[in-house]
């Protein structure tokens, strides 16, 4: 009797595990068919992106293109203006996750790791400059680097905190201003990167010497 039991009970846990695996294979095939349907969504979106602006760019629109239905799309974004905020997000992220790895550089090591990430991915980054205004579209990011270049140039320098963050956001806007015309030019020019690294170091290192931080 207790054998038949735990034959039962084997037959029984046998049948769950089966039953298990096969649920985490469907699992697995319907993120893989999701992953597929929303990067096909994003680079429609995108693709139409070079020609118009978001506000032109319908749900319609995509759906005929990507060939799905409205439904699909609903299914993962609640409109076209959707995609583009989670891409921006998503992007400004793995700015962020980067340059998280050299917290411990010096305060021009975010803007040089920043011109690095820019010009990787180029493309994609012109197309979000030009989605929006760069200010909204990067606030994340904006926000992270004023924090950590203020807190930087504040241990070196006898400034406020208040006069701390316009510098940084000074160095952070005209960072991005030169980012975006090194993109655009898609060639890297050693040269005029040169220029501006030299010229945020020399502008950071005047501020050192003309405000120095007293150490005790």
């Amino acid at each position: 009797m207790h054998l038949n039991y735990y034959r039962q009970l084997l037959k029984s846990c046998e049948i769950k595990n089966i039953l298990f695996i096969k649920g985490l294979i469907c699992m697995r095939k319907e993120d893989r068919r999701n992953a597929y349907t929303e990067k096909l969504i994003r680079d429609t979106v995108f693709k139409l992106l070079k020609t118009k602006p978001i506000e032109k760019i319908s749900v319609t629109e995509v759906c005929k293109i990507a060939e799905i239905n409205r439904s699909t799309f609903y299914l993962h974004y609640m409109d076209c203006m959707h995609v583009l905020e989670k891409e921006q997000e998503k992007f400004c992220d793995k700015l962020i996750a980067y340059l998280e790895q050299s917290r411990n550089g010096e305060a021009l090591d975010i803007v040089e790791e920043m011109h690095r990430l820019v010009r990787e991915d180029h493309d994609f980054y012109l197309l979000l400059m030009r989605s929006g205004n760069p200010a909204v579209v990067f606030a994340k990011f904006f926000d992270y680097c004023r924090g950590y270049l203020s807190t930087q140039i504040r241990q070196n320098c006898a400034l406020t905190e208040t006069e701390c963050n316009w510098v940084a956001q000074y160095i952070i806007a005209g960072s991005f201003a030169i980012s975006t015309l090194f993109a655009e030019e898609k060639e890297v020019d050693r040269d005029r990167e040169e220029i501006f690294h030299n010229l945020t170091a020399g502008g950071i290192a005047e501020l050192a010497r003309k405000y120095p931080k007293r150490r005790y």
